[in-house]
């Protein structure tokens, strides 16, 4: 095993009593260590592709390899535990549909992957274009984020229009410039446990809402500048059942969210929807199941107090009897031309039972009455507080 060598990087020393709580955020996000083990012997790797399989041996006791480029893998690579990369400026691995990249450490004795300046962005990160044989277990990443053709993070899975599939499992994702981990539409991430994705400059992970599923609670997300893993609405449809589940970690809803088969959201779950985000529910085999409990409610919200900052959660033509909100909060909705921050139209069926529903810059419940199903007690089932045109308004 070899010795690893920590560094803190310098953070200008403030005055506690003059530190606000932003800045007091700032300096967590910089006050990061970083691998700065002896690179006199590290062996250059100047090649722009690998494109026959290969295997990265842990050599000398502190950096491996200084990687010079931007390096497209087309074939098989195994990293062994104890290697260190170190990545110049813009330099990378990108992992193309042809290649795979399998680095397992172990328990005391990670593969690091970590920038030769020290700093955030310093290099481009892991991108993954491929489906198979991609595993990152017991890996040590930080300071990527470094813009590249395909996006930035730490780890990227899949880009747009190009889908990939890579196990994240007992490691530490650190101080990306950016997300820790971002994951393309129809992409999967496996076996994703025991992480700690800790520091980032934005978001700890986002992912397509359909793929809210394959997160656990077995993973840390700590002091992120963003501290939502953020859920995106896409061009496509849900087609498949979606579990969002208690995570312990608040989610950011982004964008439209539009479901042609079940979501499914668990007890306790907050999602903090985002400016002008919509959930939109729409076909017979389509549902919207949250429900909470005392102990637990759900929260539907802004992530700030405010009224009309998204727009709603609508049913349409969604006539599954598997639509429940029950023990939610659900507030802060209600913008633009939405009828009610929850709106049940064209022969869609919903229960809403003791839930509180606040602060919509419309109707906290538009029916369309004359096509569409509802319990009969809705307006006195649940509490109402604060929404601009009504609490309930049934046409």
């Amino acid at each position: 095993m070899k010795t690893k060598l920590l560094t803190g990087l310098s953070v200008a020393a403030f005055s506690l009593m003059m530190l606000s709580s932003c800045k007091k955020e700032d300096e967590q996000l910089n006050n990061i260590s970083a691998y700065r083990g002896d690179a006199s012997q590290a062996q250059t790797v100047d090649y722009a592709d690998i494109n026959s399989s290969m295997v990265f041996e842990d050599r000398v006791n502190g950096v491996d390899y200084l990687i010079t480029k931007d390096i497209q893998i087309n074939a098989a690579v195994t990293v062994k535990p104890g290697v260190t990369f170190m990545f110049k400026d813009g330099a990378g691995f990108t992992v193309t549909e042809n290649g795979s990249l399998k680095a397992m450490g172990t328990d005391g004795n990670e593969v690091y992957f970590t920038s030769e300046s020290g700093k955030r962005g310093g290099w481009k990160g892991i991108t993954f274009l491929s489906n198979s044989g991609n595993v990152l277990s017991y890996c040590k990443i930080e300071h990527g984020g470094g813009a590249n053709n395909f996006g930035s993070a730490n780890v990227m899975i899949g880009v747009e229009g190009n889908s990939a599939v890579a196990e994240v499992s007992n490691s530490t994702i650190i101080a990306s410039k950016t997300d820790g981990i971002f994951m393309a539409e129809r992409s999967n991430i496996l076996h994703f446990a025991g992480n700690n994705v800790t520091t980032n400059t934005a978001h700890p992970l986002t992912i397509h809402v359909s793929q809210a599923g394959q997160l656990d609670n077995g993973n840390v997300y700590t002091n992120n500048g963003k501290p939502d893993v953020r859920l995106y609405g896409g061009n496509t449809s849900i087609t498949t059942p979606v579990d969002i589940n208690n995570t312990g970690v608040s989610y950011l809803v982004t964008g439209l969210v539009k479901a042609s088969n079940a979501i499914n959201i668990k007890p306790g779950v907050r999602l903090n929807m985002d400016n002008n985000a919509q959930i939109i529910v729409s076909g017979a085999q389509a549902s919207f199941n949250a429900v909470g409990n005392s102990a637990q409610p759900i929260i539907i919200s802004s992530p700030y107090a405010a009224t009309g900052v998204w727009n709603n959660i609508q049913f349409d033509a969604a006539s599954s009897g598997n639509n429940h909100i029950e023990y939610c909060n659900i507030s802060g909705g209600g913008l633009g031309n939405a009828a009610g921050m929850i709106s049940v139209v064209n022969g869609s069926s919903v229960t809403v039972r003791n839930s509180t529903i606040a602060n919509s810059a419309a109707n906290g419940i538009y029916i369309q009455a004359a096509t569409s199903h509802y319990n009969n007690d809705i307006a006195t089932a649940n509490t109402f507080t604060n929404n601009a045109d009504g609490n309930v308004a049934i046409n």
